[in-house]
């Protein structure tokens, strides 16, 4: 039995019997949670809720405007009702009392003689317990028919229709962007008043009201859905608790689903991989790209590359790891705006982003959206998101695709002499885009030696003048950065100009120390 307990049901038991009842039938309905027994007459502070209260009345003996405002407290703090012993101090039920209960729909019980309320209590507990124990058990059997359910495979709409079975109550499953599922089926004005209400429930964010509660449904933790229960009558305990299994069966199944739905579409997106990597020509993928969705087809796209170690992944259960990896992805990049496909290959991850509503002001979201990622990767798990990334630039069409994947590729190996970088954007590489074709020519190693060789033996002085060109030649703000007094950088300075010339900072022969500098941290580091 999962209903809750009700004040009409416990007059059945034996301490009960022979009670004088002054309850409408809706106060018979009141459900009872628990039974407490309470002598003084304030008590504000002392209920939850759904108690019932058992008393001899010495609180107020007799004066019959303390008693009401006892029984107009236990009504405001909606208890479930009252239970007097008259004789020795409460000599006589009050009328007042009486009419009071009955416009209330609050029961009113009253005992004729002597009752041992620890019997009353050691009864009524025991009862409860095994209530309590019995919802457990339906609750184990309604687990274990959710369980079932999920092995069958046929998505979540039976479930939802199990929980409207057993709870009796609406059932309303609100996927994030596809319409309403209410179990049974409601007309649309009821709908839309529905859905108001519970919108408002939810900006106050109260899960668990009275009549009705909602559950998020957290799929790789983004809310992929939300799940609600309304009923005519107050929600029980048992009601609460079948919505969370519910819950969590609900996201299982569309985890499933989104598991199913990313194989496929990887062996749909498989050609991106090959085409990108040499394997078809441009004409070949003619098919395919009529295929697309205008806006990948025709729109700004731009590739994001995570380079993958594959010898992390052979097993089934990393590539199942990868995979709950890209389903995450993908929830984090159409957060930020954009349109993902991924592409898993041979050494990159791949994210075409398609979606990009100007050329400039898609790589901010795009900067949080790379770092919430990173943030997935657990040391010592596989890495996805924690390596090195880059993106390449914007471009127009599909067609022109593999210029952005060959700058987000080239960012990839300038970071792995430079180190990584907080912005990984192949746009925002600039001077280092230079450096690897200077590095395979042997001219960058001539152009450090030319115009750093001078220093390049002694640490602090290249330092200082990295931060002094850093500062465009602003003395304070460089002794500042280097937490030194201004007379030691005038010093460090003068040295300088002694070993590289006077004009080091004249604007062409600054321009190619600068470059040198770079040069030099991209063949040995930063220079700290």
């Amino acid at each position: 039995m999962n209903a809750p307990v009700r004040v009409g049901e416990l007059l059945n038991r034996p301490y009960f019997r022979r009670a004088e009842v002054i309850a409408t039938q809706k106060a018979l309905e009141r459900i009872v949670k628990w039974v407490h027994i309470i002598e003084i007459t304030n008590v504000r502070h002392l209920l939850d809720g759904h108690e019932l209260i058992l008393t001899t009345g010495i609180g107020w003996k007799d004066e019959e405007e303390v008693s009401l405002a006892f029984l107009r407290q236990l009504i405001d703090l909606n208890a479930a009702g009252l239970c007097v012993e008259l004789g020795a101090y409460a000599k006589q039920p009050s009328e007042r009392m009486k009419k009071l209960a009955l416009e209330a729909d609050f029961p009113l019980i009253f005992f004729h003689e002597e009752v041992r309320y620890v019997d009353i209590t050691r009864d009524l507990h025991t009862f409860f317990i095994n209530r309590h124990h019995q919802m457990i058990a339906s609750l184990d059997r309604l687990t274990n028919r959710f369980n079932h359910l999920l092995l069958s495979g046929k998505g979540y709409t039976p479930l939802l229709k199990l929980l409207h079975e057993k709870t009796g109550k609406l059932v309303a499953f609100l996927p994030g962007n596809s319409p309403a599922v209410f179990l049974p089926p409601l007309p649309k004005s009821v709908r839309s008043r529905k859905l108001e209400e519970w919108r408002r429930q939810k900006e106050r964010s109260v899960r668990n009201g009275k009549r009705s509660a909602w559950r998020p449904i957290a799929v790789m933790n983004q809310v992929a859905a939300e799940l609600w229960l309304d009923g005519e009558e107050d929600l029980s305990e048992f009601d609460l608790l079948a919505l969370d299994r519910c819950a969590t069966a609900v996201a299982q199944e569309m985890m499933r689903t989104m598991y199913v739905e990313e194989r496929r579409k990887h062996k749909e997106n498989g050609w991106i991989e090959e085409w990108l990597n040499g394997g078809l020509k441009d004409s070949e993928i003619a098919g395919y790209a009529e295929a697309l969705q205008p806006e990948i087809r025709d729109g700004w796209l731009a590739a994001c590359v995570f380079e993958l170690d594959r010898n992390t992944f052979r097993s089934p259960e990393s590539e199942n790891a990868l995979l709950q990896r890209i389903i995450f992805a993908r929830s984090v990049f159409a957060g930020a705006g954009f349109a993902p496909i991924p592409v898993p290959g041979a050494r990159h991850l791949i994210f075409v982003l398609a979606g990009l509503k100007d050329r400039g002001g898609w790589t901010a979201p795009l900067a949080r959206a790379i770092e919430k990622l990173r943030k997935l990767d657990r040391p010592g798990g596989p890495a996805v998101f924690g390596g090195l990334a880059g993106v390449g630039p914007a471009v127009r069409g599909i067609l022109r695709l593999p210029e952005s994947y060959e700058g987000a590729c080239a960012c990839i190996d300038i970071q792995k002499t430079t180190g990584p970088l907080p912005r990984p954007f192949y746009t925002e590489l600039h001077v280092y885009r230079l450096l690897p074709v200077l590095e395979k020519t042997g001219l960058l190693a001539a152009l450090v030696r030319d115009y750093l060789d001078p220093i390049l033996s002694d640490r602090e002085l290249l330092k200082t003048l990295k931060v002094y060109l850093r500062y465009s030649g602003a003395k304070q703000e460089t002794a500042n950065a280097l937490f030194i007094v201004r007379q030691t950088l005038y010093n460090r300075l003068d040295k300088i100009a002694e070993l590289l010339g006077d004009d080091f900072m004249s604007p062409e022969k600054r321009l190619m120390i600068e470059l040198a500098l770079f040069g030099y941290e991209y063949r040995n580091g930063p220079i700290n």
